[in-house]
């Protein structure tokens, strides 16, 4: 097939029949067209979760799908076409090009016109590729597209790769092309639905995938991708062998227009109203033993306006990280079994005015503490984001706060042992030693803020905070310039400090 044609027709076949042929099968790790959605390959993208299909238009419901086994290699020559063969397997051969052999162990037409078909013991060959399907079912095909395609308990092999495919429906495909041979642009390209279920590959990296779904994925309009049940096993490179996923869902994002935009190197488009990124279920394990995990993480952004203003939260809950060999050492010492600990924040911007508020990102960890950082800026406007332009930016406001559950108590223990100096006698040196930093004479204005590090220091409070309030907005430049002296550093950042 002439190369031109190639790229073109396999833009369209990837989400038919033809493009598993092209690719030898759905996973044979050849790289999709940019700007199509991509089928799983043996290395799927992390989407999927389980929603309605959405449809074009209503349908008669499909037959149900025979058990027929796959045709063998040998039932049909080369070039042979079955008399009286329907008019879209007709089509899709004139799509699929001399090059992929098709053939198949039965046809029926569903309709009087032959557009609606379903096939059995299906075979497409190439000759260094094969792929077979129990059956398809096609109905609306088209040179730039399908309104629907289900093909079921899809085989190819490829590179020592075994991989079975339980299920493939696609609804509402559109991919317009121009003659040029060039890929589609993916703002472009119409997918209402794609379903793919029951992934199974064998080989090197052993991979099963139970639900991948994209719905609407149309220009300007939100779409959803969700991912259900990922497993890979026989990682290799790093430190990690095997990896379990439950669930990955992203939604509210116009991928095509976005993808578009980043392609030609411009800015993505803003689209007002709620995006958001769930996990569930992430573990990481190596020679059958766990290493970490993640239970769950939640990403949102409501958008209010066009240009960009709007609010934020981000949560990662359940983190785990076992005494892997680059931490092992530093858990023990400090008498932890494993790293249990979650990290949020909240977030809010005003792009007219450049205002950026990082309201409260905390990072807990289970019997050790909460460290938790606040920050107020303004003069960051999205156009000068966008150029990287920080000349403008201020700072209104900061605040840092650690709550201690046993980190520093266990640390202050350690030390003791390590250095053989009494608790108390150690917690009174440190104590001294902060309480030397921070002193000057003249500015009373630091003996707050000393006298609430040391009784943190000493034992006599379990939290510390230190804010920042300037008495006003201070540029870059101010920020650049602070002053070493600890008395004129504390009347220009407006400096305070509590402990209880």
């Amino acid at each position: 097939m002439p190369r031109a044609r190639g790229i073109g027709s396999r833009a369209l076949a990837l989400t038919t029949l033809v493009g598993l042929a092209l690719a030898g099968g759905a996973a044979a790790q050849k790289p999709a067209p940019s700007g199509a959605p991509a089928l799983p390959t043996a290395k799927p993208p992390p989407l999927g979760a389980p929603m309605p299909q959405a449809q074009p238009a209503p349908r008669p419901a499909m037959p149900p799908a025979a058990q027929a086994p796959a045709a063998p290699r040998q039932d049909a020559a080369p070039d042979a076409i079955p008399p009286n063969e329907p008019a879209a397997i007709t089509r899709l051969r004139g799509i699929l090009g001399p090059e992929v052999r098709l053939s198949y162990a039965g046809a029926q037409a569903l309709d009087g016109a032959g557009e609606r078909v379903r096939l059995t013991g299906v075979v497409l060959e190439q000759p260094d590729k094969r792929a077979t399907a129990e059956e398809v079912f096609i109905s609306g095909l088209r040179e730039d597209g399908v309104a629907e395609a289900v093909i079921r308990g899809l085989e190819t092999e490829e590179a020592g790769s075994r991989i079975r495919i339980g299920l493939i429906r696609i609804a509402g495909l559109s991919v317009p092309r121009d003659g040029s041979g060039a890929p589609p642009q993916p703002d472009r390209v119409r997918l209402d639905a794609l379903r793919v279920e029951g992934v199974q590959a064998s080989g090197e990296m052993p991979l099963r995938l139970g639900l991948f779904a994209v719905e609407n994925w149309v220009a300007g309009q939100p779409a959803r991708v969700n991912l259900e049940g990922l497993e890979i096993d026989r990682i290799d490179g790093g430190f990690v062998d095997a990896m379990r996923l439950a669930r990955f869902a992203v939604s509210g994002i116009d991928f095509g227009s976005t993808l578009a935009a980043l392609m030609r190197e411009q800015a993505p488009p803003t689209r007002v109203g709620r995006a958001a990124l769930d996990l569930e279920g992430l573990s990481l394990s190596a020679g059958g033993r766990p290493v970490g995990g993640l239970r769950e993480m939640r990403i949102a952004a409501d958008v209010t306006r066009a240009d960009g203003s709007g609010t934020g939260s981000v949560a990662f809950r359940g983190i785990r990280v076992e005494p892997v060999p680059m931490i092992a050492d530093w858990l023990t010492r400090f008498g932890y079994q494993a790293i249990e600990a979650e990290i949020t924040a909240d977030t809010a911007y005003d792009a007219e005015s450049g205002r950026v508020e990082l309201r409260d990102l905390s990072l807990a960890g289970r019997d050790v503490g909460t460290l938790s950082f606040a920050l107020t800026l303004d003069g960051l406007t999205r156009e000068r984001a966008e150029a990287g332009d920080m000349s403008q930016m201020r700072l209104i406001s900061m605040g840092l706060r650690y709550a201690d559950a046993s980190l520093f108590r266990r640390f202050v223990a350690m030390q003791s042992r390590e250095t053989r100096t009494p608790e108390p006698q150690l917690r009174e040196q440190l104590a001294q030693m902060a309480g030397g930093a921070l002193t000057q004479p003249g500015e009373a204005a630091l003996d707050p803020i000393r006298e609430a590090v040391q009784r943190f220091i000493r034992g006599q409070a379990e939290t510390v905070e230190i804010r920042i309030n300037p008495p006003q907005p201070l540029g870059m430049e101010q920020l650049q310039g602070v002053p070493p002296s600890p008395g004129e550093a504390q009347r220009l950042l407006g400096i305070t400090a509590t402990a209880r």
